[in-house]
């Protein structure tokens, strides 16, 4: 198989990436087939985030441009979001937070009293009900899937079996231009071209679950979130685990979210879980990500590193990579991975 680029990981990061350029020339993608952190995260975009309801100076426009890049393709989905405050030191901070002018276009309503948005709410504290949305993540990863065919090939990559030569790449039957590392918390283990970055990965966990609770058309979110799903189906999760990595799910993380989701709730409910994952997140110090040209194997570049908003920030970064491979645009400096190099 001979392509122009062929992609590391069919997470969302690849997956986005492998669409768009595609456009230009031929593409293929390489992934192990295992869990990953896109399939577990939630897909939500949310304004105020945080312990702090930080609303980041860079969110109106990369929601705007998110906006436009999941239309597209069919999975993007408008939602509200009810973060319920945790206790009275965050009441106050949301509360100053959702009065400032910038979170205005963004907030929907603030409850001041328990029960205010729903009677059957443990929000003894109240809470902001935000506009936001919802990307189907599960929809487009096996969408991507299908789409890609043959040209996913699944498989474990390592950077010690790529050959470099003057022409191109050459990796098993197949040759290519240039490959672009979207491997997730992968790139930090050791031997990988790009494992010497200040990678800061967290393992986090989700449920699908059947449950009895009352319908909502809101997502819950209070240390964790609860997306309704309709027919009593409901998706949630999930913790930061800053110790270990990987996909192994465990029966402590099950308890928990059962019990965060139970929560939410001011009277006894029950529920089953149906399925449970588990998938790292590749963080970075800054909450930005990865881009860039590798400094010795000028054919390898990187876009990783899309951490805890990484639906929110995905198209962005794809623009601004695929901007310096076509027209030899520079990456933005807080973008450019060089900025974490390890001395």
């Amino acid at each position: 198989m001979n392509v122009r680029t062929l992609v590391v990981g069919q997470g969302l990061a690849g997956s986005l990436l492998a669409r768009r350029l595609s456009t230009t020339g031929s593409v293929a993608v390489v992934d192990p087939g295992q869990s990953n952190a896109s399939l577990v995260a939630a897909g939500l975009m949310t304004p105020l985030t945080g312990r702090r309801f930080r609303l980041t100076s860079e969110y109106p426009q990369l929601f705007a441009r998110a906006r436009v890049a999941y239309t597209a393709l069919g999975v993007f989905n408008p939602v509200t979001v009810y973060r319920m405050f945790a206790d009275a030191e965050q009441r106050s901070e949301g509360l100053r937070r959702s009065a400032e002018l910038d979170c205005a276009p963004f907030i929907q309503k603030v409850t001041d009293i328990p029960g205010q948005l729903s009677q059957d709410l443990t929000d003894t504290q109240g809470g902001v009900l935000m506009h936001g949305a919802w990307v189907d993540l599960p929809r487009f990863l096996a969408d991507t899937k299908t789409w890609l065919g043959e040209r996913l090939i699944k498989d474990q990559l390592h950077a010690h079996d790529i050959a470099d030569t003057p022409t191109g790449i050459r990796w098993k039957n197949i040759t290519a231009e240039r490959m672009v590392w979207c491997d997730g918390w992968r790139a930090m283990l050791p031997g990988g071209l790009f494992s010497n970055l200040t990678w800061q990965p967290a393992k986090g966990e989700s449920l699908d679950i059947t449950s009895d609770a009352p319908a909502k058309d809101f997502v819950l979110n209070r240390e964790g979130w609860a997306l309704p799903c309709g027919e009593g189906r409901w998706r949630t999760g999930t913790n930061w685990d800053w110790e270990e990595q990987g996909e192994q799910v465990t029966e402590a993380q099950r308890k928990k979210l059962l019990a965060r989701f139970h929560g939410y709730f001011n009277h006894p409910i029950s529920s089953t879980v149906t399925s449970q994952a588990a998938g790292t997140r590749p963080c970075t110090r800054d909450n930005r990500p990865y881009l860039g040209q590798h400094a010795s194997r000028l054919r390898h570049y990187i876009l990783n590193g899309l951490g805890p908003r990484g639906t929110v920030w995905a198209p962005t970064a794809i623009d601004h990579l695929e901007s310096f491979l076509e027209q030899g645009l520079p990456v933005p400096a807080e973008l450019d991975y060089r900025r974490a190099l390890l001395s």
